[in-house]
């Protein structure tokens, strides 16, 4: 809308909802100002195909943390189990050097140190309680072979009666089956 008023020109503008009248001079000074303005806001808009790329990016980097968390996960179950193991194992090789009396050259042996080898539960019956998960109650099962040997070593052609203990506990994790093995020698108390 134009309005002529003591020979200048007027225009009627609704700006940010205010309606303004001004001179040709500032009408000239208003757009230069808005076209700055405007320059300035699609210079800081990303364009489609940037926040394509950025989203695609952000979902490439959750996928794989995401990934990382899981396998770190299944590590860390893994190493609560094989921990677990060691201890079971290492209570039965405490044991066998324990248990007294050990005099083999007097017919002492306790039960432990019976050469042999010693199952507790099996493949299909494991009875080995390996891990309790302490908030679900759930245990881990396995199974535990114990192998005594006499090693056979003579000095002067006396026996020294030392006697070798291996002891494995079996245990499964999603399917696969792993073992912790531990050993060690036993000799007579006198």
């Amino acid at each position: 809308m134009t309005l002529k008023q003591e020979g200048e020109r007027h225009e009627v503008w609704s700006l940010w909802g205010c309606v303004v009248k001004a001179s040709s001079r500032d009408i000239l000074l208003l757009r230069l100002c808005m076209m700055k303005i405007s320059t300035r806001f699609r210079q800081a808009a990303f364009t489609l195909a940037e926040v394509m790329v950025a989203l695609g990016l952000f979902g490439i980097t959750a996928s794989a943390a995401v990934s990382a968390m899981l396998k770190m996960n299944n590590n860390a179950a893994l190493s609560r189990l094989q921990t677990g193991a060691s201890t079971v194992a290492q209570n039965q090789i405490d044991l066998a050097l324990s248990d007294s009396p050990f005099n083999p050259q007097k017919n002492q042996v306790p039960p432990v140190l019976t050469p042999g080898t010693a199952n507790v539960g099996s493949t299909a019956s494991p009875s080995v309680a390996v891990y309790t998960d302490p908030k679900t109650g759930l245990n881990t099962l396995g199974w535990m072979t114990t192998v005594v040997a006499d090693t056979g070593t003579v000095l002067n052609g006396n026996s020294l009666n030392i006697y070798r203990v291996t002891v494995t506990v079996f245990y499964r994790f999603k399917g696969r089956q792993y073992n912790v093995a531990m050993s060690t020698l036993r000799c007579s108390d006198i």
